[in-house]
């Protein structure tokens, strides 16, 4: 679990910094931060799946249905109450950017996990 969490956090952040470069060369400098803050929101949720897993011990506990479960519902949680701050306190046009670069980042869960 260690490793996979490693190369999605890695590859979450490849892909907010592709998403947040391309729009700072457009010259829209609050998008670029807004999608800064969308790929770290879900790298947020990534790294709570995380400590939820380990917390409960694992691969080691007795019971891996209710481990995942626990840790999933903890990963949802976590990327729900930040979408919300998110798309709250942003103004329209960031916004779209946060929630471009948060889907995208999203999206690299099927990367990793797949291959």
């Amino acid at each position: 679990m260690g490793r996979q969490l490693v190369r999605l956090l890695a590859l979450q952040a490849a892909i907010t910094m592709l998403i947040a470069g391309a729009v700072f060369v457009w010259g829209q400098s609050l998008q670029a931060v807004a999608a800064l803050l969308g790929g770290a929101a879900a790298a947020t949720a990534a790294l709570a799946y995380g400590a939820a897993y380990w917390v409960q011990g694992g691969e080691q506990g007795g019971r891996p249905f209710r481990v995942f479960l626990v840790a999933e519902i903890c990963r949802v949680g976590v990327a729900i109450l930040l979408l919300g701050l998110g798309l709250s306190s942003l103004p329209a046009g960031a916004a779209v950017a946060f929630l471009g670069a948060f889907a995208a980042a999203l999206m690299a869960y099927l990367l990793v996990f797949l291959f």
